[in-house]
């Protein structure tokens, strides 16, 4: 199983929240055509002591203790960094938009932004190739805004799993993105207030962990007003891990929630916290049905 980052790149235009989602190649083995936030796994280089050097000093001061193992156990600081830095590099490459900014405190934009695009098919290629471009533009990774968001695993009868932390974090001004044009087709900047309406109408495909976490920013946006006071507000949010169970039938898979009452009968490794789930998840839906085409509703 891969450690990986999801990062929810979100803005607020018009007072109404949106957040950046990218849509898959269709020729991909992974996750084909679905529309995703832009993440990817952890690489080696994401902990090594070269790009611990490029972290803002306020970033340095994480605290890798709210980032959790499946047994509750904390994550080592070099772990928990990496995380963070994974989310910042693969923010890069798929999307375009750099969380850094150079050493008078300048966030990374305009000329120097633009320039660095050509650099993101390197990255894809190599991701030690990011710490090499921080070096070189003297940038230093801004993790102090990126907000710990959710914690994801794949169901353990998928062939292909990854242990996903979701961080949250406003664009920088300024700055706009762009998909890759490798992994990734397209972009839109979708309206989680929305996205049931996108689903119906056939616009966006997506698997569940994806549409929890856009009814979850829905409902937190309704309930703290602004992007600015929900950042703040959920900085401390509870991010227990949740691992769902499939129960398979020849058309189609529901994908059970811990909190269901289904799923300590569906096959396969589960996952319940000691402490139980918070009410932002259990407010969620517990079962998401899922065709063999992989269309969520």
């Amino acid at each position: 199983m891969h450690a990986a980052a999801t990062v929810l790149l979100l803005r607020e235009p018009e007072g109404e929240l949106e957040v950046l989602m990218m849509c898959r190649s269709a020729g991909l083995s992974f996750m084909a055509g679905m529309w995703v936030f832009p993440g990817g796994r952890v690489d080696a280089s994401d902990a090594s002591a070269a790009v611990r050097a490029r972290i803002a000093p306020a970033g340095r001061s994480i605290s890798p203790g709210r980032l959790l193992t499946t047994r509750g156990e904390p994550l080592a600081e070099d772990a928990a960094l990496a995380l963070h830095v994974a989310a910042c590099r693969e923010t890069f490459e798929e999307s375009g938009v750099m969380l850094a900014y150079d050493r008078s405190g300048a966030p990374c934009g305009g000329d120097r932004l633009a320039r660095l695009q050509a650099r993101r098919e390197a990255v894809a290629a190599d991701a030690s190739a990011f710490v090499t471009l921080l070096e070189q533009e003297d940038l230093y990774l801004d993790l102090a805004p990126l907000v710990y968001w959710s914690h994801w695993i794949t169901p353990s009868l998928e062939p292909k799993r990854f242990d996903t932390r979701f961080f949250a974090v406003a664009v920088p001004p300024g700055q706009a993105a762009s998909a890759d044009r490798c992994e990734l087709t397209d972009h839109a900047w979708v309206k989680p207030a929305r996205v049931r309406e996108a689903l119906e109408r056939r616009e966006i495909r997506v698997v569940p962990p994806t549409l929890l976490t856009l009814e979850d920013l829905a409902e937190s946006h309704a309930a703290h007003g602004s992007l600015a006071a929900m950042l703040e507000a959920e900085r401390d949010r509870p991010t227990p891990p949740v691992m769902p169970r499939i129960d398979a039938s020849p058309d189609a898979f529901r994908v059970l929630m811990p909190w269901d009452a289904g799923y300590a009968q569906a096959a396969g490794e589960g996952c319940c916290p000691p402490g139980g789930f918070p009410a932002h998840l259990t407010r969620r839906r517990s079962c998401v049905t899922v065709s063999r085409e992989r269309e969520a509703r």
